[in-house]
């Protein structure tokens, strides 16, 4: 396993929580993340998709809870999708954090998996109730999105990565 390192030593920007402005809620769903962050952690956001996108799930509340960049991932069942989120977000509440580049093999059975850098114009088109969550920040929040392999163990970036997947998990980070 390459990356998950514990961090609990490093001081994140401790006092985020304390001096996180809250948005205005409005309505019930509104007050439902911001319990799920704070009794929870984080909330986590299934999106149905459509022909263009696949389904996929985003968290809300690691960055602001644990220092962790928020999380995206696609193309999985939503449970699973799920799981392996709350799964970090438990890590992260441990003290551990994953940083861009980190390769993982112990969230998804039989499978590793790659944190991979979201480019901040790719934010709007898949995390806008994240965006208005931290909207009051001084900069902005990471995001990683967490790229699964195909079945031989390639990323989508590496040669021989089979291209039928691609249209259930794009990368919204570029490679070359």
């Amino acid at each position: 396993m390459v990356g998950y390192r514990n961090h609990a030593s490093i001081s994140r920007e401790s006092s985020m929580l304390d001096t996180f402005e809250w948005p205005k809620p409005d309505g019930e769903a509104d007050e439902h993340i911001f319990r799920n962050v704070r009794e929870r952690g984080c909330q986590i956001l299934r999106i149905a998709g459509d022909e263009q996108t696949p389904d996929y799930a985003f968290s809300i509340g690691l960055y602001l809870n644990y220092g962790q960049a928020e999380l995206i991932m696609f193309g999985l069942d939503p449970n699973d999708a799920s799981t392996i989120i709350n799964d970090i977000r438990d890590r992260a509440a441990m003290g551990w954090t994953y940083a861009a580049g980190d390769v993982c093999d112990e969230l998804f059975v039989d499978q590793k998996v790659c944190f991979v850098e979201v480019p901040l114009h790719a934010y709007s088109a898949y995390m806008g109730t994240a965006i208005w969550f931290y909207e009051k920040l001084p900069r902005p929040f990471p995001c990683f999105q967490i790229v699964w392999p195909d079945r031989d163990g390639r990323f989508p970036w590496e040669t021989g990565y089979d291209a039928s997947l691609k249209k259930y998990q794009p990368v919204l980070r570029p490679f070359s």
